[in-house]
């Protein structure tokens, strides 16, 4: 028997659905960024800034989120319970120790940023983008820490509108002064009789709008904090608590929380900087050293773009799952767990399957679309790793849910697990066999199937839950697969004459239309699914007339 309790969703609720769905909407603007900046400054220039924006990446979410995420939960807890002086020792603790060690790593980016450029990312040109990301690497930490306080006092709405600002400032700026310096680049290559310092000039631009982005989110926080501060005030007065935490007990219960959270952010992102240095020294190694700037900038400009967007699409529908299924588990709610997580599980394989099968047919139109430059690569590597759309989805929605319901140590354990397996993985395949930047997709694959096979571990270990496979994976393939190779032929037909974009929109139509009726006439789907799903009322009235429900 099917259950379908509805939940009624309080205020409280919303709100963490809203910031589940702003933190995967600013990645998703991040992503976008890159397709105009990949046609201003080309493969090369993107293959420069690959550099840099994965070490602010990396430092980002080690201090915003890492930090943010355990500041948060500490103020929270003393918040609930009127202790308002040791909520505020708890918030400067961490600012005094996120100030230290954010501007001893920008000073070390900016001062060493050739010695990185060279020794770590064995890519000497990228040292303007990195030197120029320095100030994001120290604003970033800053940003978390007053971010997480606010968040754990209450003030939630205002720390959403700050990302979605930084996100929007780094799309203008960034896309300015790449332009723009990418333009004096050009007179710089000219000079040098070097063609490199183009590309290398507009990376820096684009990294100098990061920065940018951060100086501004900052001073927004500052405008939030500075409206708040009489509220904060009154709190402070009103403290109850019988005593205040020593600097001792403040400082240890920081470090432990902080912690798990910092190795977390740390194993979820360095891998796209890992991968870097591992496939630039292989290139080396096989004297391919030419390309490998270009091919790097084609794999973090065009391939993980247009895989990531179409991931972080299917992840926001069902996103909002999480603080439901979270909250039931605490009630030990299981039986309404574990149907709203084969809810969920089921959703993202009618999403995502299909949605991978058809990037990867739909490759050429795709990216003959969105990019210029060096195509043929960009084509060879949906086509080979399109998977990853799948196994991302489902990593990140399971290790989210695992977080929320408190089990960190199978969060790392799975991060660990997936990064040192894809890194073993990535180092014998590129270097035993000729497949390139290809290599690189097969390694991203391979980390997100590993914390795709950890998370489905923990909700079978915490949660008891069974998967359909046949129905919610067997079903949703066959559809998928056929509904992709009638794509596939209708775009060989096509495109020679039609041009990518009327290509794109004629096949993705019909695509969706041959999976949505075998995947009704199969019973891959539920009416009381499709209702659940987005403009899924929609499918429900055009089978009913189409008499397929």
């Amino acid at each position: 028997m099917v259950q379908n309790t509805k939940v009624k969703k309080t205020g409280r609720g919303r709100r963490r659905e809203w910031v589940l769905g702003v933190g995967l909407m600013a990645w998703l603007i991040g992503l976008v960024f890159r397709i105009p900046l990949s046609r201003m400054i080309g493969d090369k220039g993107i293959g420069f800034f690959a550099a840099a924006m994965e070490i602010f990446a990396v430092s980002s979410a080690v201090m915003c989120y890492g930090i943010s995420k355990a500041v948060a939960i500490l103020v929270k807890y003393r918040a609930k319970r009127d202790m308002y002086k040791s909520a505020r020792k708890i918030y400067q603790s961490a600012l005094v120790f996120t100030v230290l060690l954010s501007a001893l790593a920008a000073l070390f980016v900016f001062f060493f940023s050739e010695f990185i450029a060279q020794t770590f990312v064995l890519e000497y040109r990228g040292y303007l983008a990195i030197a120029a990301i320095a100030p994001a690497i120290f604003l970033s930490g800053l940003l978390g820490v007053m971010r997480g306080y606010l968040q754990g006092m209450g003030a939630m709405m205002p720390t959403v509108h700050s990302r979605l600002l930084e996100k929007f400032i780094m799309f203008v700026a960034g896309l300015l002064l790449a332009a723009a310096l990418f333009s004096y680049g050009e007179k710089v290559a000219a000079l040098l009789r070097d063609t490199e310092y183009a590309a290398a000039y507009g990376a820096m631009g684009a990294s100098i709008g990061v920065s940018i982005a951060c100086g501004v989110a900052i001073l927004h926080m500052l405008l939030i904090r500075l409206i708040y501060a009489g509220t904060f005030k009154q709190q402070m007065m009103g403290d109850t608590a019988k005593y205040v935490e020593s600097n001792g007990q403040v400082i240890s219960t920081f470090f432990s929380a902080a912690l798990p959270y910092m190795v977390c952010a740390l194993l979820y992102n360095i891998h796209y900087l890992v991968d870097q240095r591992v496939f630039n020294y292989a290139m080396n190694k096989q004297e391919k050293g030419s390309i490998r700037v270009a091919h790097w900038g084609v794999y973090y400009g065009k391939y993980s773009v247009v895989t990531g967007i179409v991931a972080i699409v299917c992840t926001m529908a069902v996103i909002s799952a999480i603080p439901r299924i979270a909250q039931m588990y605490d009630k030990q709610e299981y039986g309404e767990v574990k149907y709203r997580i084969g809810s969920a599980v089921h959703n993202l394989a009618v999403l995502t399957i299909p949605c991978a099968v058809w990037v990867a047919v739909l490759a050429e139109p795709i990216v003959g679309m969105l990019f210029k430059g060096d195509q043929d690569t960009a084509v060879k590597l949906l086509q080979a790793g399109s998977g990853v759309i799948v196994f991302f989805t489902f990593g990140y929605f399971l290790m989210l849910l695992m977080q929320r319901i408190r089990k960190i140590r199978m969060v790392i354990l799975g991060g660990l697990a997936a990064f040192l397996i894809h890194l073993v993985f990535l180092f014998i395949l590129i270097s035993s066999t000729e497949l390139g930047i290809v290599a690189v997709a097969f390694g991203l694959m391979v980390f997100w199937l590993v914390v795709c096979v950890t998370g489905f571990i923990g909700i079978v270990q915490y949660m008891q839950y069974s998967p359909e496979w046949i129905r919610t994976f067997g079903v949703t393939a066959v559809a998928s697969g056929v509904s992709g190779l009638a794509g596939m032929l209708l775009s060989k037909v096509m495109i020679s004459w039609a041009g990518g974009i009327i290509t794109f929109f004629v096949c993705i139509i019909v695509c969706i239309l041959i999976y949505l009726v075998l995947m009704i006439v199969l019973r891959g789907i539920r009416e009381d699914e499709l209702e659940d799903m987005p403009g899924g009322r929609i499918i429900i009235g055009l089978a009913e007339r189409m008499r397929l429900l």
